[in-house]
């Protein structure tokens, strides 16, 4: 029997590659979200994800701990994912490529020396987001999209209202509910509108500075600072009564379940205002025909940082490289 998911459609925004006055833009994509609430069958496959994790996590370690060898993610992906049931191959491959993928940022950041407190991924989880590649998404004639979880599985059924079959597609948990995120390769009408260029320096205070030939504004991040303020006086206010309470108890758990709720409200607020800014930016430096955008490299900007304490807090909130909302697991 297949599922039918019904949701409320909202389009999130569009990313480009940035380029240099040199090169053109090469490709552009559109992300979108679908609310999908919480169903029986999300649940087994965000447990089957997560099993899955969990079997890669703790195979690794073991293998280092008892071997002193490392697994690479092409093995772990032959002995633990091939054949696994309730998941489509693909996706879980794309389990065993984000355990790597986060084992290798921990390792760069750890070969650099800028990794204290930072930990390698290790822990289990009970459930995980579900990732789908293009081989099992299909829009169907009726509009329709179905996700394939393997031979003799239900795939997942979900009312599409884009019209365009996407390339990628994520289920995760938003704090509330499942989500349904996907990625659209948007077509390009040939080349951008304007021939100008303008630089942008990105900042805290100010989100953005910008320069097109004589012309130079900024854009305020007040807001976001007043927002992310609230964000810590949140956590830190719960967090300490939190702290006071038994571990497992009913007003433990009362009170992780109102920080959760509390924290993502704020969280929200903040990915609207991001959005919205963005999309502002952007209308304006089309208006003023601005055909190529140059950005400056932060790479690194937060390794090494030593201002005390509420700049260095300050700094590690900075949302210069923003791609995407993060969820944890339904309990």
């Amino acid at each position: 029997m297949e599922l039918s998911l019904l949701g409320t459609y909202e389009p999130v925004g569009s990313g480009t590659l940035l380029a240099g006055p040199k090169r053109s833009i090469q490709r552009m994509y559109l992300t979108r979200k679908l609310k999908l609430g919480r169903t029986d069958q999300l649940d087994a496959l965000a447990r089957r994800a997560g099993d899955l994790w969990s079997t890669v996590a703790k195979w690794h370690w073991r293998f280092v701990d008892r071997q002193g060898y490392w697994l690479s993610k092409g093995q772990a992906q032959k002995m633990y994912c091939k054949g696994f049931d309730g998941l489509h191959s693909q996706s879980a491959q794309a389990v065993a490529d984000s355990f790597y993928d986060s084992l290798q940022s921990w390792r760069e950041k750890r070969e650099s020396g800028n990794y204290e407190g930072l930990r390698p991924p290790y822990k289990q989880k009970r459930y995980f987001k579900i990732q789908w590649k293009s081989s099992a998404i299909k829009l169907r004639d009726d509009g329709v999209l179905r996700l394939s979880n393997g031979r003799g599985n239900d795939p997942a059924l979900i009312n599409w209202p884009s019209g365009q079959e996407p390339k990628r597609v994520e289920i995760g948990w938003d704090g509330d509910q499942y989500e349904l995120r996907c990625q659209q390769k948007v077509e390009e009408d040939g080349e951008p509108k304007g021939s100008k260029t303008a630089g942008i320096d990105v900042g805290e205070i100010h989100l953005a500075a910008v320069r097109s030939g004589d012309e130079s504004w900024t854009v305020n991040g007040r807001e976001l600072r007043s927002l992310r303020r609230q964000q810590n006086r949140t956590k830190k206010k719960l967090d300490s009564k939190i702290d006071q309470k038994e571990y497992g108890s009913r007003k433990w758990k009362r009170l992780a379940r109102a920080k959760d709720r509390q924290l993502q409200k704020v969280r929200n607020q903040i990915e609207d205002l991001l959005h919205k800014t963005a999309t502002r930016l952007v209308n304006t430096l089309h208006e003023r025909r601005v055909g190529s955008v140059v950005v400056g490299d932060l790479t690194g900007i937060r390794e090494s940082i030593g201002y005390g304490s509420k700049a260095n807090q300050r700094l590690h909130q900075w949302a210069y490289s923003k791609s995407g909302p993060t969820a944890s697991s339904p309990e």
